[in-house]
């Protein structure tokens, strides 16, 4: 979180910063103490929060939330902490994702000199369960009176949404492969590639290039393991990967999207029809014929993710090797429950039964 910036040290890189690994309530592990600057905010306004979601740990049959609370006092207990504003997780079917989020909340009308501000991420997951299954982030700020009228509430606390499955709900193909388009505008950033899907094999990969770099990463989800390679610097680093899910659209399969539309035109492809999705700030859209992937894109910002040229499977092996230089990495970046992806191995070669 750098808006207001959080306790402790800040860097997003790289992937699977410790910065950002902080789970601990009801801060992460980081006091008052280790704060480097106290913003001062006016009460009862609209202010908006900066923080980044740095790999995502979407969960199907129970997807977490991210959410944003208030605090008085220098250091709060978790049960001191209020909600101001909650909203879904989503599914960018990459572990590996860095996720940016600009939410606007209404501060409390109080004032304040010593309060915090915090943002965590429940992931619900239970292949995150080293310390708990939530990331927390915490900033300390002062509330003071405002200078102008208090602006009306813009959340209706009241609100509850139901998510129904709909009968177009539906998962992609098995094993497929499909080139994408990743652009946020409002960064100049673009990248480019092509992902490997495989069910049978629980593999993927994702070739992708950026800024002249070009990147690879290997995901083997039998392992726990994904390898994420810059081929330019010859570099790579291993993280521990979270539990595999399928390739699907609506609240049939992940429980927190919710069909908007069909045949509708796809953005990609003026030639195919597509059916529409929504899990708040996210739209999906994926081929009414087939279920690929045709978008991934945002209300609020214009970042968007387009794929196209999909093409049925299977692959090579050697698709899913990942580079030597890889192999020969010992340390596991964000590992984590070690004993699960063992039964998970066990599981998957059928050396467990059950009754």
């Amino acid at each position: 979180m750098w808006q207001p910036m959080q306790r402790g040290n800040f860097t997003l890189n790289p992937p699977g910063s410790k910065d950002c690994y902080r789970k601990i309530a009801p801060c992460g592990g980081f006091n008052s103490s280790t704060s480097k600057q106290r913003t001062v905010l006016e009460a009862g306004t609209i202010y908006t929060v900066l923080f980044q979601q740095h790999l995502n740990h979407y969960y199907p049959p129970n997807p977490g939330k991210l959410d944003i609370s208030f605090a008085v006092g220098l250091d709060p207990d978790e049960k001191d902490f209020r909600i101001l504003i909650s909203f879904n997780d989503y599914n960018p079917m990459n572990h590996n994702t860095q996720t940016n989020f600009s939410i606007p909340i209404q501060l409390p009308n109080e004032l304040c000199d010593y309060c915090v501000l915090r943002v965590r991420y429940l992931t619900n997951n239970p292949d995150e369960e080293d310390r708990g299954r939530t990331f927390h982030q915490c900033s300390d700020i002062q509330l003071i009176k405002s200078s102008t009228n208090l602006i009306p509430s813009i959340f209706d606390k009241n609100l509850l949404v139901q998510h129904q499955n709909d009968p177009h709900d539906c998962c992609t193909p098995p094993s497929f492969q499909t080139y994408f388009l990743h652009q946020i505008p409002e960064i100049d950033y673009v990248s480019s590639g092509v992902i490997y899907y495989d069910q049978p094999s629980q593999q993927m990969r994702i070739v992708m290039m950026t800024t002249g770099v070009k990147y690879n990463m290997w995901m083997n989800f039998i392992s726990g393991l994904q390898y994420y390679e810059n081929v330019n610097e010859r570099t790579c680093i291993r993280f521990g990967l979270d539990l595999w899910n399928d390739w699907c659209y609506g609240n049939t399969f992940n429980q927190s999207e919710d069909f908007l539309a069909e045949n509708i035109s796809c953005s990609n492809n003026v030639l195919d029809f597509c059916n529409l999705w929504q899990n708040g700030d996210f739209l999906f859209k994926s081929t009414t014929i087939g279920c690929y992937p045709s978008t991934l894109s945002r209300l609020s910002s214009r970042e968007r993710t387009d794929y196209f040229n999909a093409k049925n499977g299977p692959f090579p092996p050697e698709i899913f090797q990942p580079d030597p230089i890889c192999l020969k990495e010992k340390i596991t970046q964000h590992g984590h429950n070690p004993s699960l992806k063992l039964w998970k191995h066990l599981f998957h070669e059928k050396k467990l039964r059950f009754e």
